[in-house]
């Protein structure tokens, strides 16, 4: 599908399921299971520890978009009680959050601005489905940079919404400008400001735009 076209019907969903307005504020959209590629929109094998998912910044006449990876990564036991991980590694569940600016393990980024509903693996199969329980809290889920250039997503996100790129490619550094410039913008507008909000949905929102069936 085109892009255009498709980001179109996405701002519809997401309207309709959150009620977000593009016309107030910039708004973050997280889909997994998607590629971009020569403007086209297609759906890919949201395959677990790839970069395989899109992150929209979406403003009322225009939008921008990088490569993420919404999940965790896959690591040891052993990095996991390293990082305090309790009941299996943690996957967001389809929701709208809030975010601000902020720093993540010392290095700016966007984070938490409100509870955020996760899924852990309890059982260690890496599906995240109804055999395991859902949790909601601040368990520091932010949207920063990898750490280094590599393919796999590994221990650069626990949870975390993280961009292919990395801390110091131009990619992330305009992305992170461009959200500080959004985010006083919103504050200017509003005193009640409480975060840009944060769409996150799963790869079947983005196959019933495609019209795919799975």
């Amino acid at each position: 599908m085109e892009l255009q076209k498709f980001v179109a019907e996405l701002k519809n969903e997401t309207h309709q399921l959150y009620g977000v307005r593009f016309d107030l504020e910039e708004v973050l959209i997280g889909v997994r299971g998607i590629s971009i590629s020569d403007g086209t929109v297609s759906s890919n094998d949201d395959a677990f520890d790839r970069f395989n998912d899109i992150l929209f910044n979406i403003y009322e006449d225009s939008f921008g978009y990088r490569i993420v990876t919404m999940d965790p990564g896959k690591v040891s036991p052993e990095t996991l009680q390293k990082y305090g991980v309790i009941g299996g590694e943690a996957r967001t569940e389809p929701q709208l959050t809030r975010v601000r600016s902020g720093d993540h393990r010392g290095k700016p980024a966007i984070i938490q601005a409100s509870q955020v509903l996760v899924r852990r693996d309890g059982n260690g199969d890496l599906i995240w489905d109804e055999k395991d329980k859902t949790y909601k809290g601040w368990f520091g889920v932010d949207i920063h940079a990898q750490g280094m250039e590599k393919d796999y997503v590994g221990v650069s996100s626990l949870a975390c919404t993280v961009t292919k790129a990395t801390w110091k490619d131009r990619e992330w550094l305009d992305f992170y400008k461009a959200f500080l410039m959004a985010e006083a913008a919103a504050k200017a507008k509003n005193p009640k400001f409480q975060g840009i909000p944060y769409a996150i949905h799963n790869q079947d929102l983005a196959l019933k735009i495609l019209g795919e069936v799975k």
